[in-house]
């Protein structure tokens, strides 16, 4: 049911109220009036006639009931009552002639039980017969339902133009309300354009510009949300490509790895012998040759370990054939060879057998770049490198903290010392990647990783 319907129904139930109460009031006033009338007529007509007994009493003449018939019939009827003269016998003398006054017409029997008053017969006693006086609110009954028609009639008209009227009114005051019902259905399709021309009414006025404001916000919402879904697309892609390279590229650095040190350390290796045996025979025949040879060794020697350092930088060896825990030991024991004034301690929590090997490299890098960082840069001697699994199994948990001096706030967000290569190569695979500092206070470093248990061959 329609709002406009609804306040039709409310003033028509007020005005149907109004009326009944109306008509009610009517009604009661023409009862009481009725009644009144009645007893009015009854009085006259008791004092007239008591009147003209007493008169000729008073004359001596006396009154019979022949005399009083010819008087009453001279007299005729006296307003609403039926007098009838009876002698002594019972006989009918006289009968009140019948009202010509809307002659043929009577009240609808419902209206008279509710309006006809209770009617008394008044009796005079006559020297030889009796007066009966019965009121006969008949004539009035008639006049009182046609007043009341005519009250009905014009209120009914009345009820008509008011509901009319009100239906017209209601409609156009309740006309906004079709366009506000509008713009909600497009705001539900999705159209978040939708607005509300500003409507004359103070309260529509108002309720057009919360809905127009409130429209423009979420259509901004909208908007922001759909742009935050599409970076959001976006980042997902590029760590998806991200992760695509970092894989590819430790694949290219192992294999390259394996080159180094199968071809190429093979190569050194075999010419480091056989300068050793040229030195070896040449030692008594031509010490010059021994000398060269020598050198050959020294120098192969050196293209060994640097090409052993090469490796270890492209693809830790341990790390494929120990696993990650000797690796990272390896690792923290080439640190400590490389800058014997940073103290490296290694805490390794749980087991650390069979993880992934994306798991096993990616946490490996991460040890690795920030000790390089904090050799480079955290004027450090003391670091701290922990590893183990989370409470539940499903993470692995990396803390790097050193005692050196610390970053500034607003260096920490920035593309600094290879954190945003860590924090992406972490985030691509769904990990946390945290890194709190001030300044004097040191670095921490914490990155949680999903673990992948490797599949079994």
């Amino acid at each position: 049911m329609t709002l406009r319907t609804q306040i039709n129904l409310l003033i028509a139930l007020l005005l149907g109220l109004f009326l009944g109460a109306v008509v009610a009031l009517e009604i009661d006033a023409t009862r009481r009036s009725i009644r009144e009338e009645l007893e009015a007529s009854t009085r006259i007509t008791l004092q007239l006639l008591g009147t003209v007994i007493a008169d000729a009493q008073a004359r001596g003449a006396g009154i019979t009931p022949r005399t009083l018939a010819a008087f009453l019939d001279h007299l005729g009827r006296v307003r609403a009552n039926d007098i009838e003269l009876l002698d002594a016998a019972g006989n009918r003398l006289y009968q009140s002639p019948q009202s010509h006054y809307k002659q043929g017409r009577d009240a609808p029997a419902w209206f008279v039980e509710l309006v006809a008053p209770a009617v008394q017969t008044a009796r005079i006693r006559v020297s030889g017969g009796m007066v009966t006086i019965t009121p006969d609110p008949s004539r009035s009954l008639v006049d009182a339902w046609d007043s009341l028609s005519s009250l009905l009639w014009l209120a009914l008209a009345f009820f008509a133009c008011v509901h009319v009227l009100v239906f017209w009114l209601a409609g156009r005051a309740l006309a906004p309300l079709s366009a506000f019902s509008r713009a909600l259905q497009q705001v539900e399709r999705g159209e978040f354009h939708a607005r509300v021309e500003r409507f004359s009414g103070v309260e529509f006025g108002r309720l057009a510009d919360t809905f127009n404001r409130m429209a423009q916000a979420v259509e901004e919402s909208f908007s922001l949300r759909r742009e935050s879904a599409r970076r959001a697309e976006e980042l997902r892609e590029n760590r998806a490509i991200t992760a695509l390279i970092q894989q590819h590229v430790e694949e290219e650095r192992r294999a390259l790895a394996r080159e180094l040190h199968d071809e190429l350390g093979q190569g050194v290796t075999a010419v480091r012998t056989i300068a050793s045996s040229i030195a070896h025979r040449a030692r008594e025949r031509a010490p010059e040759l021994e000398t060269n040879a020598l050198a050959i060794v020294d120098v192969a020697g050196q293209m060994y370990d640097a090409m052993h350092d090469m490796v270890r930088q492209l693809r830790p060896i341990a790390l494929d054939n120990l696993g990650l825990a000797d690796a990272l030991r390896e690792l923290a024991a080439s640190s400590r060879q490389r800058t014997p004034e940073l103290s490296v301690d290694l805490v390794l929590r749980d087991e650390l057998d069979g993880l992934d090997e994306v798991t096993n490299i990616t946490a490996y890098r991460i040890v690795q770049e920030c000790l390089t960082n904090v050799a480079r840069h955290a004027g450090a001697d003391t670091v701290t490198v922990v590893l183990g699994r989370s409470p539940d199994g499903a993470e692995l948990e990396i803390e790097v903290r050193d005692n050196g001096r610390g970053m500034e706030p607003d260096a920490i967000g920035a593309d600094r010392m290879g954190v945003r290569g860590m924090r992406e190569r972490v985030h691509g695979l769904g990990g946390s990647f945290v890194l709190e500092s001030s300044p004097g206070s040191g670095v921490q470093v914490r990155v949680r990783l999903p673990i992948h248990e490797e599949n079994p061959a």
